[in-house]
């Protein structure tokens, strides 16, 4: 008979990523925003403590905890080195439930996936994994090899080398069959098939909507998903046709109607007509839409431009993020000083006015 062991020390073994660090990641290529959300909550920290605020600024949960995790639009947890736990809070910044420490992952659509030690029936030990829901009682027992976060009421999960899904009662909606695959989005999920090794996607039957045909194959953002075919990038649409054919070295997902693209060594932003909507000099890196503007950097330093190309923010930021909600994430300034790497720059959220609500000195 299989028998738990329980452990606080999994994090090594547990396929999720832990997602509380200590320093803010250095700068680097913007990724697709994340849908609007009145409630969200922001990490804040203060002298190697970290809580968080809302899209007003106003601190929900106060900077005294050890770590965090989070994916944003959902609510967080804190860690409590101290009491060995991570504290699961809602967006009103009540408690909801304690997980042992390292032992859960965060919430992502209304459940935590978690990991557990089990000793098999050959004697040998194995980390598996289950879900909890909002209240973290167990309604998905640790039996998957392999797991990820749910998305779209679904979640991937491999019973040995092959992935399949499963809802939110834990039944197998979509057989083990597939050598990778991504999470649904928009109701399509990329897949990659074993047989020929290309991509493709699939509906939430698991049907093959769309043919493998694509070297790889990102999810579905604003109608249109971005896929690689003999070394360019173009976007197909939900049934598989071609909105614009491979033709870009690089290609950020559609956001608002928009796209930060490269091609023949030039990036601008182009509509789903493949038309450039915003091709200036003073625009050489990009990130998504999001209320209708997007971080944006002429040369050396970010702001934040309107469709028109228009900076609404002087760039006169280190980097920006897109906006998540309310607020985006930015660095201000670097330090005078600079103690490590890890605490180079001077943090902070603005709000789509440009005003600078929270900064980490």
């Amino acid at each position: 008979m299989k028998k738990a062991i329980l452990s606080y020390a999994l994090v090594l073994s547990l396929c999720f990523a832990y997602a509380g660090t200590a320093a803010a990641e250095a700068p680097a290529k913007f990724e697709p925003a994340a849908s609007a959300e009145a409630d969200m909550l922001y990490p804040i920290w203060k002298d190697g403590k970290y809580g968080f605020i809302n899209g007003e600024g106003e601190t929900i949960i106060e900077p005294v905890y050890d770590g965090y995790g989070q994916e944003p639009g959902n609510p967080p947890y804190v860690v409590d080195k101290a009491g060995g736990k991570q504290i699961y809070y809602d967006a009103n910044g009540s408690r909801l439930f304690d997980c042992p420490i390292n032992r859960c992952s965060y919430w992502s659509d209304g459940m935590v996936l978690f990991g557990e030690q089990i000793e098999l029936e050959n004697g040998k030990n194995a980390v598996r994994y289950g879900y909890l829901n909002e209240k973290g009682e167990r309604v998905i027992q640790p039996v998957y090899h392999v797991a990820s976060h749910f998305k779209e009421g679904m979640a991937r999960v491999n019973m040995g080398k092959a992935s399949g899904y499963i809802d939110k009662t834990g039944k197998l909606v979509i057989p083990y069959r597939f050598s990778s695959t991504s999470d649904f989005s928009e109701g399509l999920a990329a897949v990659k098939l074993a047989v020929d090794g290309l991509y493709g996607y699939i509906d939430k039957t698991g049907k093959l909507a769309i043919p493998a045909r694509f070297a790889d194959a990102a999810p579905f953002s604003d109608g249109a998903a971005r896929v690689y075919v003999n070394g360019k990038y173009g976007y197909i649409d939900r049934e598989g046709k071609y909105i614009l054919k491979p033709q870009f070295t690089s290609a950020g997902p559609f956001s608002e109607g928009l796209a930060f693209v490269e091609r023949n060594g030039k990036s601008f932003y182009i509509n789903k007509k493949g038309e450039k909507v915003i091709a200036s000099a003073n625009v050489l890196a990009g990130g998504t839409f999001v209320h209708g503007l997007a971080p944006a950097s002429p040369g050396q330093k970010y702001g934040f431009i309107d469709k028109t190309g228009k900076y609404v923010v002087k760039p006169s930021l280190e980097w920006a993020d897109s906006f998540r909600g309310k607020l985006a994430k930015v660095y201000v300034r670097t330090k005078e000083t600079r103690p490590s790497y890890d605490d180079w720059y001077i943090e902070g959220y603005i709000n789509t006015r440009g005003k600078l609500v929270w900064m980490s000195e």
